[in-house]
């Protein structure tokens, strides 16, 4: 399930998309394999490793559009993929509470971060 986060509360899914323009389309982060998509005008990051998938898509951020809300979803390990995210602990804490997460989750999440 997806959940909205204004960029503006969480500044550092910013970052990931921009890392595509730094990097290509498809990079490593801290050993895990990224891609950026653009579809439609759409921009979509994806990382997947065997313990999780994250998918973080920005409405309208190949059409110049910057004010609508990212959709984050994690599948699998939460809290491994908070860990490993390259965001600052603010903007881990952020997508903490946006996240569908079962009271354990959120802990082991909050500690990852």
């Amino acid at each position: 399930m997806f959940s909205a986060i204004m960029l503006t509360d969480c500044p550092g899914l910013i970052d990931l998309m921009l890392t595509g323009d730094e990097h290509g389309m498809s990079f490593a982060i801290d050993g895990v394999e990224c891609v950026i998509e653009h579809v439609e005008g759409h921009g979509i990051f994806e990382a997947v490793t065997p313990d999780f998938g994250l998918s973080v898509i920005h409405p309208g951020w190949y059409a110049g559009d910057h004010g609508a809300p990212a959709y984050v979803a994690i599948v699998g390990d939460a809290h491994a993929c908070i860990g490993w995210l390259p965001l600052s602990h603010a903007d881990k804490l952020v997508l903490i509470q946006h996240l569908p997460l079962s009271p354990v989750d959120r802990m082991l999440c909050r500690l990852s971060a």
